[in-house]
């Protein structure tokens, strides 16, 4: 078994620039902390690690960023408007919920990986935020507020990385989860 000591978990997180609601700079900051935890979780992992099946399931890393990543840029468009682009929607279509438990596709690599959770960041999730007033104006029909969704993606990222972190462990390499500093974050 192999381990690999993880980049420290940060909690001084900062606003991100360019947002005219403190409320979605935060959470973008954290969203943005939690995506690169993962990150760091699969930089280093080669294919038959992020094709590696848990235990009676269909689940993989690789299936499962893909799901963090099409997840985040289905609920941001739906909550923000707007689509995501076609080619990165079709990039991202194996890790919708409904085909959650399909058979597997081969992954793509890591670095594939995290350039198409990067592109949700960059053309879905901060375009859609960064000039939004209210983040808790309902915005769906049943009364979710984007400031709902964002904790939604919050808990969804870091609830997912768990998963990531054990089937690592399953294939044969151990993730070291370690602190970059003390826990204080900026208030929201």
């Amino acid at each position: 078994m192999t381990t690999r000591t993880g980049r420290g978990r940060r909690y001084r997180i900062t606003p991100a620039v360019g947002f005219s609601n403190r409320s979605y700079a935060m959470l973008s900051s954290w969203l943005d902390e939690l995506r690169e935890r993962v990150y760091d979780q699969i930089e280093d992992l080669p294919a038959e690690a992020l094709d590696h099946r848990a235990a009676n399931t269909n689940l993989t890393i690789g299936k499962l960023v893909l799901h963090m990543a099409y997840s985040e840029a289905f609920m941001i468009a739906r909550a923000a408007g707007g689509t995501i682009p076609g080619d990165l929607n079709a990039a991202l279509e194996s890790g919708a919920r409904s085909a959650i438990n399909d058979e597997p596709a081969p992954s793509p690599s890591a670095d594939e990986l995290i350039t198409l959770c990067r592109r949700v960041r960059d053309e879905v999730t901060i375009p859609r935020l960064k000039d939004r007033d209210d983040p808790d104006e309902p915005c769906l029909e049943d009364g979710s507020t984007p400031r709902g969704i964002l904790d939604q993606m919050l808990w969804h990222w870091t609830y997912h990385s768990g998963q990531v972190g054990l089937i690592r462990f399953e294939w044969g390499s151990d993730y070291d989860w370690t602190f970059d500093g003390a826990i204080a974050p900026e208030p929201c």
